[in-house]
This record gives structure tokens, sequence and C-alpha cells, in this order.
């Protein structure tokens, strides 16, 4: 199956780059199913589920430095509802970037300078990235969801004071929405405050 554009959802595993000629094509695997070819590159499939989730990718790269300082190859929470967090291979100035759903990950390890990766279905995938840098993106990647998580909890009781438990709070879209304007706002300021910081020792 052939697609000129794909809308990613919570049984995407990875978006790997798929090089045909002067094109990169993207090779998606989902939970269950057959392979989808999409002729886009993993990094445009990317930019384009960030805007249909209602923010740009420079956005969401914001959000994850604001929330992790992490500076380069930024992984990114695609959708603030569903949390789907997404980390790279590559730069993203690199048309061959890959990119992997964290949530669905099993294990890897080093393959022929390589790295192996299992997925929860048990697909074994061979990724061009040495072990060391694979575990480096996978780790920020669990670094962005571990602080995200925070920042909603401490969200959470800052606004309800308990009158409503988490499961509901995560389940009121009204909620979700003030949360992630909050989120947004916070992330923003703090790399706001980082830019002056850099400019005032100028």
């Amino acid at each position: 199956m052939t697609r000129q554009q794909y809308i990613m959802n919570d049984e995407t595993m990875y978006i790997v780059a798929k090089p045909n000629g002067r094109y990169v094509e993207s090779s998606i695997a989902e939970l269950y199913g057959d392979p989808i070819l999409c002729l886009k590159s993993p990094n445009k499939i990317i930019e384009y589920n960030c805007k249909y989730h209602s923010q740009n990718y420079v956005s969401r790269k914001d959000l994850t430095k604001g929330l992790t300082d992490i500076r380069a190859k930024h992984p990114i929470i695609v959708d603030l509802f569903a949390s789907y967090i997404y980390f790279c291979t590559h730069s993203d100035r690199v048309m061959e970037n890959s990119w992997f759903n964290l949530k669905y990950i099993k294990r890897y390890y080093e393959y022929r300078g390589m790295t192996k990766v299992i997925f929860e279905n048990n697909e074994e995938l061979k990724v061009d990235i040495s072990y060391s840098s694979f575990n480096n993106q996978y780790l920020n990647a669990v670094r962005l969801y571990y602080k995200f998580t925070l920042e909603k909890e401490k969200y959470y009781k800052k606004s309800h004071n308990q009158t409503i438990t988490y499961e509901q709070f995560q389940t009121d879209e009204s909620h979700e929405v003030n949360y992630i304007n909050e989120a947004a706002r916070a992330a923003y300021k703090k790399y706001m405050r980082g830019i002056d910081e850099l400019n005032s020792l100028i």
C-alpha cells in the first residue's frame, strides 16, 4: 500500500527512511498489518502530523527544549492528548532521518556496529546507527516523557486541589487543553530566558 501522506495513530511503531533514487520515502510499521509505503520522507510526515495536531514542528521542538534542555536531535511529542513521543536517529536536517515511537520499543542491542530493535509485537529491525547513539536518543525520549508527566501532575495539583481524580483529569478534554496551554507557555518562557541569558554574554 502506497500513500501520498500518512496520519500517525496510536499503533504507529516507526517511520523509517527509504531512499529511492534522488528522493527519500518512508516505510511505516503499525502494531498490526502490513508495512505502509509513503512517498513523503519521515521528517515531512512528522512535520505534517504536528500541524495536524494544532502546532508546528518548531513549536514542538521548543516545548521539548523547555521541558528537558535537550539541544539536539529532539524527541517530539506529536500529539499532546495521546502523548505520542517519537525520537529520531539523526539530525532533522538529514533526509534519511528515521523516527521511533517510544512506547513500542521492547528492547534493543548492538548488532554488527548497528542496532537491532525488538518491538512490542516482536518485529525485529536493524537500524543503521550505533548502539550508543540509539541508546542516547531512547533515553532522551524517556526523559521527555518523564518531564512531561511531572508537569501534567503539577498542573493538576495546582489547578484542581484534588477535586477530581487524576484519571478524570486525563480524560477530560477541557482540562487537557488548559494543561497544554500552560505547559507550552511555561516552556516558551523558559526557552526565552535562556536566549536572554545567552545574549547578555555576547
